[in-house]
């Protein structure tokens, strides 16, 4: 999927997705360790996901603590936005 052409709302559901994908492939190697296409895929949903963070952190704030240095670099500017429960937010 093509994040450049994404909103914010397309955007957190892309992310939301890859999470998911993290998550249950953490999940699924916590049993099955050697699996070398399940390890592949967890790899490659990483990179897509620490991707898509870092651009919406970019555009929109971050979401996470690792992406925070991305876009404030000078104060938490991150109250300033809509919370996801908020209207207009996520």
């Amino acid at each position: 999927m093509n994040n450049h052409t994404m909103n914010r709302r397309q955007l957190m559901n892309h992310i939301n997705q890859v999470s998911f994908a993290v998550d249950e492939v953490k999940l699924y190697l916590d049993t099955h360790p050697c699996d070398q296409e399940a390890l592949v895929y967890f790899q490659e949903m990483s990179r897509k996901r620490n991707h898509a963070l870092k651009e919406y952190a970019a555009a929109y704030g971050p979401l996470t603590i690792d992406t925070a240095d991305q876009s404030c670099t000078e104060r938490w500017n991150w109250i300033n936005e809509p919370w996801p429960w908020q209207e207009g937010g996520c």
